[in-house]
């Protein structure tokens, strides 16, 4: 079975490493929350997407990694400027120093294509110890709450619970196979093939970041976002609509 990393270096390469511009949330949250003249490295930049927009924004400091090496020579090309520095990186194990960097950019769902718990969590605190004291991180989630919704989700969710207790799977339900791969309908999913992709509980993600000592600054979904109202309780969240991706803002 492929793993994300061995997807993304072949069937979804071209779609990955092409992709262009910033979704509406994407550069709200991006204007709202970060310093244009501050140190920031984006994590999981495939072909250097938002990196790219960000140098377009007049962002003057910038670093962007992927574990995928033919992603990065990419992103490099793509600069025509030449003021990115790109790197090959393992978000769960970075060589980057100690409160090296004054922002953190972890958009595109990066933590969630970590398939294993112990390196996801890994991830999260070496996110934490990159970023300088004072720094703000931006990070964007696949929210469960939102996946479940609606009763087409909640019936297929159903239905792979079931394979998996016939086929002895330990999988939880927050692992879900990606439905699309190279922006087209994977047809795999029927039969729970892998790469999944692990969809993040509020609570649960709410708890890492305090686990591992980020200071939560605000929260939302993509519905908050298009409100321009990011949230700082948590219990308020959860009596407001949860759509789209889950999206929080912390500082060191």
């Amino acid at each position: 079975m492929a793993s994300n990393k061995e997807t993304f270096s072949t069937i979804d390469f071209d779609y990955w490493a092409c992709i262009e511009n910033l979704s509406i949330e994407e550069k709200f949250i991006i204007e709202t929350y970060l310093d244009k003249k501050a140190k920031t490295l984006e994590a999981g930049t495939g072909g250097g997407r938002i990196a790219l927009e960000m140098q377009k924004m007049d962002f003057k400091s910038l670093f962007a990694f992927d574990y995928i090496p033919e992603f990065i020579e990419h992103a490099r090309q793509r600069d025509k400027i030449g003021s990115i520095s790109f790197a090959v990186e393992d978000a769960s194990a970075l060589t980057y120093q100690n409160d090296e960097f004054e922002q953190l950019v972890y958009l595109q769902q990066v933590l969630c294509s970590i398939e294993n718990q112990y390196a996801r969590l890994s991830a999260f605190k070496e996110a934490y110890r990159i970023l300088k004291k004072g720094g703000t991180a931006i990070f964007s989630f696949l929210s469960y709450e939102s996946r479940i919704q609606s009763n087409l989700h909640k019936g297929y969710l159903t239905y792979i619970q079931l394979l998996r207790k016939i086929f002895n799977s330990e999988f939880s339900s927050q692992y879900i196979s990606r439905m699309k791969l190279a922006g087209k309908p994977n047809f795999g999913a029927i039969f729970d093939q892998q790469p999944h992709m692990y969809w993040y509980r509020i609570e649960e993600v709410y708890q890492l970041f305090q686990d591992v000592n980020f200071k939560i600054v605000a929260f939302g979904t993509d519905y908050q976002l298009r409100e321009r109202k990011m949230l700082k309780s948590l219990e308020y969240l959860q009596m407001q609509p949860i759509e789209g991706m889950l999206y929080f803002i912390c500082e060191k």
